[in-house]
This record gives C-alpha cells, sequence and structure tokens, in this order.
C-alpha cells in the first residue's frame, strides 16, 4: 500500500518590508489622533501667560454653569466690580527699575481708564513688595489686591484683562494710550499715592527762597563714590543743601519718596536707584554718572530717554579712565581698558562683569563742580512756585 503523500506548503513570510511600512503607517494614525484629540505636553509661546494661571485662575462663562460658581457664596462687592486685572509681580521685582518698567507703569497704563473700578489679581505674590506700593495700589484700584496662589474665593465677573499693555521702557507712548495718558500723569498719580508737596523744583529750594537741595544716591556694593565725602562737602560750599541716601529693598518707599521730592537736583551712578527719578519734582535735574566702558547706550535707555517725557531735565557725567577703579584692576594695555568695545562683543555677561560689576568711581571734584553749576543753571529761576 503506498504511503499517501502529504504535500506540505511552506507558508509565506513577510518581508521586513512590509512589517517596517505597517508600524509607520500605525505611528501616523496614533499622532494624528493624538494631535486632534489631546492637549500637548508644551504650551505654545503665546499661552504662556495662560498656563502659569491655569493653577489658580479659572475662568466660568454663563454659557458653561458649574456647580461651585453657584453654590460658593461672593461678596456683594465682588458681584459689583466691573473688571480684573492679573499681573504676574515676579521676576525682577525687588529691582526698582524693573518694578517701574516691567509691572507698575503698564499697570497704570492698562487700568487708569476704569476709575478705580478695577481689582488687581497677583501671581507669585511677594507680601513685602505688595505693602511697598500699596499707595500706589490704592491710588489705582478700589480694592484689595488678590493673591490668586491663596485666595480660595470665587469672583464672579463680568470681564477680566490678562497682563498689562507695555509702550516703552520707564514711559508711556500718548498716541497709543487712551485719552493722550502720558508719563506725566503717572507722576502725578504717585504724588497723589504717597502724599507729595512739591510738584516743581526751584533754585530756591522747596521754600523758593532757601538753598537748593542736591540729593546723591549712594550705592554700597559696586559703582560705588570712592570720594563721596568729598563730593558732599565741595556741593556745600557751592550753597547746595545736601542730602546723602542709599535706598534698598527694605527702604520704606513713603520716607523715601518724599525726600526725593524734596531735591531739586539728584545724582548717582548708573543704577536702579536712579529710578527714583519718578518722584523728582517737575523742572529738577538728574545727573547720571556714566561708568567708564563705552555704557552711553545702556544710561541712554534706562533713564536719559525717560527723563524728558517725566519733564526732568538729564545730564551725563562721563567717567573717564582715570576716574575708575578698573585703572587699579588692569594693566594699561588690558583689552578692559583700551577697547571697551571689544568687550561688548563678548556678550552681556562679560560687559557686566568688566564695567558694572566691577567698577568704582571717584569723581574728579572740579569737573564735578563744574557739572553742578551747569545744573543750577538748568533749575527754573526761584521766583517759581515749588507746588
Amino acid at each position: 500500500m503506498k504511503a499517501a503523500l502529504r504535500s506540505r506548503q511552506e507558508p509565506r513570510r513577510v518581508s521586513n518590508g512590509v512589517i517596517i511600512a505597517a508600524m509607520l503607517l500605525s505611528l501616523c494614525v496614533l499622532s494624528i489622533v493624538k494631535a486632534r484629540y489631546c492637549s500637548t505636553p508644551f504650551g505654545k509661546p503665546d499661552d504662556q501667560l495662560k498656563e502659569q494661571m491655569n493653577s489658580s485662575i479659572r475662568m466660568e462663562t454663563d454659557d458653561e454653569p458649574t456647580p461651585a460658581a453657584t453654590t460658593v457664596g461672593v461678596s456683594e462687592e465682588d458681584a459689583e466690580e466691573d473688571v480684573e486685572e492679573d499681573s504676574a509681580a515676579r521676576g525682577f521685582s525687588g529691582n526698582l527699575y524693573h518694578d517701574y518698567t516691567d509691572v507698575l507703569v503698564p499697570l497704570f497704563l492698562s487700568t487708569r481708564r476704569f476709575n478705580g473700578e478695577v481689582q488687581f489679581l497677583l501671581s507669585d505674590l511677594k507680601p513685602w513688595w505688595v505693602a511697598k506700593f500699596r499707595p500706589l495700589f490704592r491710588q489705582l484700584s478700589k480694592y484689595e489686591v488678590v493673591d490668586v496662589n491663596n485666595d480660595l474665593e470665587v469672583h464672579c465677573l463680568p470681564r477680566i484683562v490678562v497682563g498689562s499693555d507695555f509702550h516703552k521702557d520707564m514711559g508711556i507712548v500718548p498716541s497709543k494710550a487712551g485719552g493722550g495718558v502720558s508719563i506725566v500723569d503717572f507722576k502725578r498719580t504717585l504724588r497723589d499715592a504717597f502724599g507729595l508737596e512739591r510738584a516743581a523744583a526751584s533754585r530756591g529750594g522747596a521754600t523758593g527762597a532757601g538753598k537748593p537741595r542736591l540729593l546723591i544716591i549712594s550705592r554700597k556694593n559696586s559703582r560705588r563714590f570712592l570720594n563721596e565725602r568729598e563730593m558732599a562737602a565741595a556741593a556745600t560750599a557751592m550753597g547746595f543743601d545736601v542730602r546723602i541716601a542709599e535706598p534698598d529693598q527694605h527702604t520704606d518707599m513713603s520716607t523715601f519718596a518724599r525726600l526725593v521730592n524734596s531735591a531739586d537736583v539728584m545724582v548717582g551712578v548708573h543704577g536702579a536707584g536712579l529710578t527714583n527719578m519718578v518722584f523728582l519734582p517737575a523742572g529738577a535735574v538728574l545727573i547720571q554718572v556714566v561708568p567708564f566702558g563705552g555704557l552711553e547706550w545702556l544710561t541712554g535707555v534706562t533713564f536719559k530717554n525717560p527723563a524728558a517725557d517725566m519733564e526732568v531735565t538729564y545730564m551725563d557725567y562721563n567717567v573717564q579712565l582715570e576716574e575708575s577703579s578698573l585703572l587699579e584692576q588692569y594693566p594699561r594695555n588690558h583689552q578692559v581698558l583700551t577697547d571697551p568695545y571689544a568687550v561688548h562683543k563678548q556678550g552681556w555677561d562679560a560687559l557686566k562683569a568688566a564695567y558694572l560689576d566691577k567698577q568704582n568711581v571717584r569723581l574728579d571734584l572740579d569737573k564735578f563742580r563744574a557739572t553742578l553749576r551747569d545744573a543750577l543753571s538748568r533749575l527754573p529761576p526761584a521766583s517759581t512756585p515749588a507746588a
């Protein structure tokens, strides 16, 4: 009997190319599904501020009511508010220049039109920082500042504004602002907030018949005046009533604002302390001491350009190499001394380390006296009313 022969057919093998193609197709399908229906792990740049608020703010509309919005009690004051403004009071806050440039001036610009019917929501709030500027907040808003990271109330509001308007460093462009608001209006608001009496400077000082006051802004660390006492003595001999002050984060803002407002001339080395020019009366003179190192572009943007808009007369005092402590730190042929712009090309860190962090100044007293005489001649006449 013949054995039955069973034919065996070899199974077909799927080529590697087909497998790879199938895997790629699957990945494509999954990617399309994820992009369409799943949120991305990284927000778009335009959504960064919104994402920062997500953990502390949730906005509900009438179209999508939620039980939480109807079961939690809301105060009558909250229900009557017209608008809330969210602002991130962080980052550079603590540096006076950035406090004003990045937060306070934009906040004024964005909220003045509401005539106090606005409440501020601040994220990453620092209690000491809010306390420092509370008089200004009370001028801009009838309501207390809300710490959105810790506030547990539900606020029902018809409108919320996220972020603030920004025009330029330490300034406002009236043509862009509603009602032609300017930085002078901001200064006027500061005067009201801190109870400042002087609206205008005078050669006759605060009384109009006394001595003009010179305020020297002192510094503790870098960019110090090495002959500060000699400067004060020289100015006193010229007939100035001289005050020396060193503001820091712990300085009482109201007290210091009144001191600055009493000055007719203010002088200081480039730094955040010069931001206090916002409290100077109209017609006062600001003398910015520009450190050695080709820093005119920096000092111009930060204080020279804003001064004119603030009705403050601006003057430069440019430090020469012989007046700089850098001469004691580097040999005469060192690039830091011979070619500052080559240092600039190395980037901000190199520039800052060489000319801002390590430099102190010893002013030439004859040159300083000449600068003060020039400043005195630019002050309004003594007969000009001081308030």
